[in-house]
């Protein structure tokens, strides 16, 4: 699904957002053995290769242009496939840009519900709760729940950003629970506004079992 984009000018990368995506990059390789690499590739998204034996790397390929959010929400994604094990030997998982193939459909739709659940930290399942560190937000969850609510909150976040920063607030907040807190809630409003898809289905946790 494409990204949401707002009215207001946004810098193409924040340096917390690549922060983030780095750190859950490594926690990929550490957690599940995926290692990543940057590639062009066109109408594609991403490409996760599963080795033929057990206990060796993942070969997971990103387009160049895809943004750290929407890596993000793709890593998400991707450790979702996992814990429902998707991820047989010899098998590439696609996300492509446009239409998944009908054979994938109902995969693709089990891990991005999986997937929700993993992100808002509301799985059920063990592996989901081991494999992804999920963010418990009772105030961005039902915010981000809609399209104008997505929108709405992250035009009133970069404003708050920008005063931050023209305010020369920095100084005096910058490692305080203020800081920390818009930080994280810019980290996961970009997120979701890249994949809305985590934002879908509010009802509940996921109770899918392998």
């Amino acid at each position: 699904m494409a990204a949401e984009v707002t009215g207001i000018a946004v810098p193409a990368e924040s340096n917390t957002l690549r922060a983030e995506e780095e750190r859950l990059r490594g926690m990929l390789e550490e957690r599940l053995g995926i290692r990543t690499r940057v590639a062009s590739l066109p109408g594609t998204r991403a490409l996760l290769v599963s080795p033929i034996s057990a206990g060796s790397p993942k070969g997971l390929i990103v387009d160049r242009s895809v943004s750290a959010a929407e890596r993000i929400s793709l890593y998400v994604h991707l450790a979702a496939h996992i814990a429902l094990k998707h991820d047989l030997p010899l098998i590439t998982i696609v996300e492509s840009r446009g239409d998944v193939t009908s054979g994938d459909e109902n995969k693709h739709r089990d891990a991005d519900r999986l997937a929700r659940a993993m992100w808002w930290g509301t799985s059920a399942r063990a592996d989901g709760r081991e494999l992804w560190p999920g963010r418990r937000s009772r105030v961005l969850r039902p915010l981000l729940a809609s399209r104008p609510g997505r929108i709405g909150v992250r035009v009133l976040l970069l404003v708050l950003r920008r005063l931050y920063y023209a305010a020369r607030a920095r100084r005096f907040l910058e490692d305080t629970v203020v800081a920390r807190s818009l930080r994280d809630a810019l980290c996961v409003t970009a997120v979701v506004c890249a994949a809305p898809e985590l934002a879908a289905g509010q009802a509940g946790p996921d109770h899918s079992t392998a």
